[in-house]
């Protein structure tokens, strides 16, 4: 059956998800305004970041599927599912630059959010002006980074449509990370911890397979292509 539909030209893929709450319209805008806005920073020097956090769960990530007899059972040890590391991520699409905190004990919150800016500063000072893709999450409202970016007007926050993980790259980085260091049982979550700096602290050994993956190129759902209930096209 494998070879007869490959003499058709089918290929064995995953399937791609997509949020059904996601407006094509409101994607549409963004992707309209992004290249603009890419042109002007790269033009007069400014920096563009993809923001987003992350929060690997210890010893969760590893079930998978597997073909076995009728009756088999295959067993695989997971943690209990209370630890996890949080990671909020800036990284740029044009010269592929990552930075970010990573949080064992505290919450992303707006405190956090706040010093990720502050390394951004730190790390680029000449820079006159900062665009940061964000998505929907609550701490980018709050009263703390509200008040710093009233003091920093140089730092310009892009919202991402909601249910838009199409439109993050971090999303893509987040998938290679499960990847690489999360599909594996670690026997403790400090080794888990290990694997992910292995990855995350080596970027550039991942290049070659990187600069295919996080490329600017956005699908989005295509509105002709959507029926009740029926697939989508991207």
């Amino acid at each position: 059956m494998r070879k007869l539909l490959q003499r058709l030209g089918c290929s064995f893929h995953q399937v791609s998800g997509f949020l059904f709450k996601a407006d094509p319209d409101k994607q549409q805008e963004f992707l309209d305004t992004y290249e603009p806005d890419k042109q002007q920073a790269q033009a007069e020097g400014w920096r563009r970041y993809f923001l987003d956090g992350v929060h690997p769960l210890y010893g969760l990530e590893v079930l998978f599927c597997c073909w076995l007899l009728v009756g088999q059972r295959f067993e695989v040890g997971v943690g209990g599912g209370r630890k996890r590391l949080n990671i909020l991520v800036a990284y740029c699409p044009d010269d592929h630059e990552y930075l970010d905190l990573r949080l064992t004990r505290d919450n992303i919150n707006g405190e956090q959010f706040v010093n990720l800016l502050r390394l951004l500063r730190a790390t680029h000072p000449e820079v006159e002006k900062f665009l940061l893709y964000i998505d929907g999450a609550r701490y980018y409202t709050k009263p703390v980074v509200k008040d710093w970016l009233r003091r920093h007007p140089e730092f310009r926050l892009v919202p991402i449509p909601a249910y838009s993980p199409n439109l993050n790259l971090i999303e893509r980085l987040w998938k290679f990370l499960r990847k690489k260091a999360l599909s594996r049982w670690h026997k403790t979550f400090a080794e888990m911890q290990a694997a992910v700096s292995t990855v995350l602290d080596h970027l550039a050994d991942y290049r070659a397979e990187l600069d295919t993956l996080m490329t600017e190129e956005f699908p989005i759902i295509d509105r002709e292509a959507l029926g009740e209930g029926d697939a989508v096209a991207a």
